[in-house]
């Protein structure tokens, strides 16, 4: 935990002298990609398929959000459903705050779990095509965990991005490559 807060700490510090150049974050968006999960107690099985998620921004301040992720591996498969909604404060000009609750529903083969998370994070335009996020936050379907994810996104145009996510939920870590749509 002291990691996650050290790093947000870091990327606000690193992304404020290079903010004057930049916009701020899109937060109505929709995007897709491939994603594989990795269990740290678990060599021999690795699942990955494919995510789409999104963001909506109602106002200027509250948000919906999305994301739907498939896995698979060999006859087992199963489905990541996140659905929620946060409000988001700007920091300054590039850089925004934001807070979230979701409900979160694991579907599988074995088992069904529904439960919830909380998250708090900073997105920020460190210059007009690079974004940088991280996050911290609680996800409890079956057990409660920590949780803690960086990303980043490179804007082609104003409205498409290719970015990389990275989270960690206790021994799981799921990594995602996406393509983005800003709309």
């Amino acid at each position: 935990m002291r990691k996650s807060i050290t790093l947000i700490a870091a990327l606000t510090a690193a992304t404020l002298p290079l903010s004057a150049m930049a916009d701020k974050p899109d937060w109505r968006y929709v995007e897709g990609g491939y994603t594989k999960m990795d269990f740290d107690d678990n060599e021999s099985f690795e699942p990955d398929g494919l995510t789409v998620n999104g963001k909506y921004l109602l106002n200027s301040n509250w948000y919906l959000n999305g994301e739907y992720s498939f896995f698979e591996e060999g006859s087992f498969d199963f489905d990541m459903l996140t659905l929620g909604a946060g409000y988001r404060l700007p920091v300054n000009a590039t850089t925004d705050a934001y807070f979230g609750a979701n409900l979160e529903r694991i579907d599988g083969d074995v088992n069904d779990e529904t439960g919830y998370s909380i998250n708090a994070g900073l997105r920020s335009m460190i210059t007009e095509q690079v974004e940088l996020a991280g996050e911290i936050g609680y996800y409890d379907v079956d057990d409660g965990e920590a949780t803690f994810k960086v990303g980043a996104n490179y804007y082609i145009t104003p409205q498409w991005a290719v970015g990389a996510n990275y989270k960690v939920i206790d021994d799981l870590d799921i990594m995602q490559v996406t393509a983005r749509y800003a709309f």
